[in-house]
């Protein structure tokens, strides 16, 4: 008898169809289960989304606790061709009235003898070159860099603070030395110990007694509030306290004026407030939205009657409304600031409200939020810790999420029991429908066998009449 390779082959039934259909049936537990741990995915992913929101919320907080956040300054100036400006948090707010009369320079000298060519020889010696009162810096002159350029290439590596270059005016070639500091801080000075023997010209003549200045080694001249002020620099940081002033033009001759106004960032603090106001509905909304209950279809939400969330959302109730003593100005609450709670629990701003309190220098606005005084702190400094308490890896989140790991872990592990017991079952049936496919389909054979002789004893007997 020939053998079976798949199920109903030998009896014609639909054998495989029927282990599909009983195995369905016997898998009916596990498809619970995968049900169930969806549903326990889909709530991790739920605090996961509420974790980021309140993350998010913390920072907020944190940057209005943050001090520097109310002490920024900004600057303008009437007048940017004069000069620019910048400014940093210890720069007192007001205006400022300066003239420039004089820019920085840096000194420029040259050679006053005609060279021919930059092949010119000197004698050789030593230059020593000197810039403000700084350590002279002494360059060898001798037989291997003794011509025009073999000196301007020993200055320029001997670091001495100028720069040298030879400049030809059609006529002649000059050597020049271009100071790298401005004012009299970059003052040149060259002295020379001259050899008399080597070369062509004298190295005294390139002293600083035989040179041209092409620019003096003027210091910045300015006025600001009527006070006279010389720098050896066009950038001044020290002149106004916080104020950092890039001259751009002035002379003596044609004074530049311009008003620099140095005013409170309010700005910033603006924009901390309203992130802060937005990820804090961001959050109510989200709790809202996963624990709410839609009564006109009897459906649930996700986290609908989780006591983790109505313990977030009971706690970020009380903080917002807490007060906080002892602030300067009067004010004690986020309402005083025009930040009011709505029917929704989510908070609005009445921006008019709250310019107004930052604009009274009475009002200490950073103290209300940021105050880090044992007992009564200020609110965003409260509500940071508290967001901390829910977030951080010993916090009520992290408790609520780690239970439902460990669900999903114990659904896993009986699935993993259950496949092995359908496993089994699959094997059960498949064995059974075998057996019975190999005997129908000998019932089979033998059933044809015996028409088969059936047929062929009947044409016998026709054929014998």
């Amino acid at each position: 008898m020939a053998s079976i390779t798949s199920l109903g082959t030998g009896s014609g039934i639909d054998l495989e169809g029927m282990v599909r259909k009983l195995m369905a049936v016997e898998s009916q537990p596990l498809n619970a289960l995968a049900a169930k741990e969806a549903g326990y995915q889909a709530k991790l992913s739920a605090y996961g989304s509420l974790s980021g929101a309140l993350s998010s919320l913390q920072s907020a907080a944190k940057t209005l606790a943050t001090a520097g956040t109310f002490t920024g300054k900004t600057v303008s100036v009437s007048d940017t061709t004069t000069l620019t400006a910048t400014v940093n948090s210890s720069a007192t707010p007001g205006t400022h009235s300066i003239s420039v009369t004089q820019l920085a320079k840096f000194n420029a000298v040259r050679s006053n003898v005609n060279y021919a060519a930059t092949t010119d020889t000197f004698t050789t010696g030593t230059l020593s070159i000197q810039t403000g009162s700084g350590t002279p810096v002494d360059i060898t002159i001798d037989s291997s860099n003794n011509s025009l350029a073999g000196i301007r290439d020993a200055i320029n590596q001997a670091n001495a603070g100028v720069t040298a270059s030879i400049i030809n005016d059609g006529t002649t070639n000059r050597l020049v030395l271009t100071s790298k500091s401005l004012g009299t801080d970059g003052a040149i000075t060259v002295t020379a110990a001259d050899s008399t023997s080597g070369g062509t010209h004298a190295l005294s003549g390139l002293a600083s007694a035989n040179l041209v200045t092409t620019q003096a080694a003027d210091n910045a001249m300015l006025s600001v509030d009527g006070v006279g002020i010389t720098r050896s620099s066009n950038t001044i940081s020290d002149a106004v306290d916080g104020l950092t002033l890039n001259l751009l033009k002035g002379s003596a001759t044609t004074p530049a004026t311009a008003n620099v106004s140095v005013v409170r960032d309010l700005g910033t603090v603006t924009s901390a407030v309203s992130a802060f106001v937005k990820a804090y509905n961001s959050v109510i909304s989200q709790a809202k939205s996963l624990t709410a209950y839609d009564a006109v279809n009897k459906k649930a939400s996700l986290l609908t009657g989780d006591n983790t969330v109505r313990d977030i959302q009971a706690r970020l109730s009380g903080l917002r409304n807490n007060t906080v003593s002892g602030v300067g100005g009067g004010v004690s609450r986020l309402s005083d600031l025009g930040i009011a709670v709505q029917v929704d629990g989510t908070l609005a701003t009445d921006n008019a409200k709250l310019q107004k309190a930052l604009n009274d220098p009475a009002v200490d606005v950073a103290a209300l939020f940021g105050s880090t005084a044992t007992g009564n702190a200020g609110i965003a400094t409260r509500l940071s810790g508290a967001i901390d308490g829910m977030i951080n890896s010993q916090g009520i989140i992290k408790s609520r999420t780690d239970g439902i790991n460990t669900s999903i872990k114990n659904l896993q592990d009986r699935a993993d029991a259950m496949n092995l017991r359908l496993a089994a079952i699959e094997k059960r049936y498949r064995a059974q429908f075998a057996a019975m496919d190999k005997l129908v389909s000998g019932m089979n054979q033998t059933s044809t066998y015996l028409s088969q002789q059936l047929a062929s004893l009947a044409n016998l007997s026709g054929n014998s009449r």
